[in-house]
């Protein structure tokens, strides 16, 4: 390779990187619409009962022997499962009552994390708040966090995750 097929090699490598928006330090969240036809558009409310679904129609189970702070109302959780791509944020309410967000906040794409002391999920890079049903409460975030639907069954936590 010569130096002007190097350079020009380098050059195309710069343009992508850039385009991309690689190489500064706070990024746009990309923010996936919903799967069409998803019949749970709206999570479940507290004490929500029933059976859930299978792994291919998007439940994810969650052994609360993983996450020992989700048996006791109060506790909170990251629980990542890569295979289902699940990662949210947690938090058992009340007795009975689970909610789950996203856990990427939708400004900056940074993770999100639940405040007890303000009954708020907080993203510490810009200080967007978000309601665990995922509406913004305070930005700069101006998109909401997904909300999932959660159902308890035994020792399990199923989060429905649509695909």
């Amino acid at each position: 390779m010569d130096r002007r097929q190097a350079l020009c090699t380098l050059l195309r490598g710069t343009c992508a990187l850039a385009a991309l928006g690689c190489g500064g330090d706070w990024r746009e969240a990309v923010v996936l619409p919903a799967p069409e036809g998803d019949e749970d558009p709206v999570p479940a409310t507290c004490g929500d009962t029933g059976v859930p679904g299978t792994a291919q129609e998007g439940w994810v189970e969650v052994p609360l022997q993983q996450h020992p702070a989700l048996r006791e109302p109060g506790g909170q959780s990251t629980v990542r499962v890569p295979d289902a791509l699940l990662d949210v944020v947690v938090v058992h309410t009340a007795d009975g009552c689970y909610r789950a967000v996203w856990r990427t906040c939708t400004h900056g794409d940074c993770a999100v994390a639940w405040d007890g002391a303000l009954g708020l999920v907080e993203c510490p890079c810009h200080g967007s708040r978000f309601g665990l049903d995922g509406r913004v409460v305070r930005g700069p975030a101006s998109r909401p966090l997904t909300a999932f639907r959660t159902l308890r069954v035994g020792d399990s936590l199923f989060i429905h995750r649509p695909r």
